[in-house]
């Protein structure tokens, strides 16, 4: 009795910990597409710089408490994913869990920073008042997002069940 209830504090405490490095992980990606999608089209969409800027306002600090709150954001988002998305996402759809990630990102896209976050900024809807590209370029970001979560989940997951 006591080593199955061991069992199962070890378990949950492992997908936390999974989820938490997973969403480490993929807004790191997420960083690294959005630079490259930045360098590519010119738009300078930078998540970070503008978190930094609405937290303490433009200083030399505003860089890092951006990237603090950006991986913070990350991390609930992943939390999110597996706790509460994949569960209800498996039931609907077969499918690994990278798959399950790319939904994931491409809801979190729609719902929250097309029709919340960017009209919330003043960007308009999907951030079509900034450019044409923003849609593309939050999409891109956020897909990755999701699939890198996806896939570090279930790879850590799995690490540590062999330990």
């Amino acid at each position: 009795m006591k080593d199955t209830i061991r069992n199962q504090i070890s378990f949950k405490n492992l997908k936390f910990t999974s989820l938490v490095y997973a969403g480490l992980l993929g807004t790191i990606a997420f960083n690294v597409a959005m630079y490259v999608d930045i360098s590519i089209t010119g738009v300078s969409l930078d998540i970070v710089t503008v978190l930094g800027n609405l937290t303490i306002g433009e200083s030399e600090y505003s860089q890092t408490v951006g990237h603090a709150i950006h991986l913070a954001n990350g991390v609930g988002l992943s939390l999110f994913f597996g706790y509460v998305f994949l569960p209800i996402s498996t039931r609907i759809l077969k499918g690994r869990i990278w798959f399950h990630g790319v939904i994931y990102g491409t809801t979190v896209t729609v719902t929250t920073v097309w029709f919340g976050m960017l009209p919330a900024l003043g960007a308009g809807i999907a951030g079509l008042d900034i450019a044409s590209e923003v849609p593309a370029m939050t999409l891109f970001r956020h897909v990755i997002f999701g699939a890198v979560v996806g896939v570090f989940f279930k790879q850590i997951s799995k690490e540590g069940l062999r330990n």
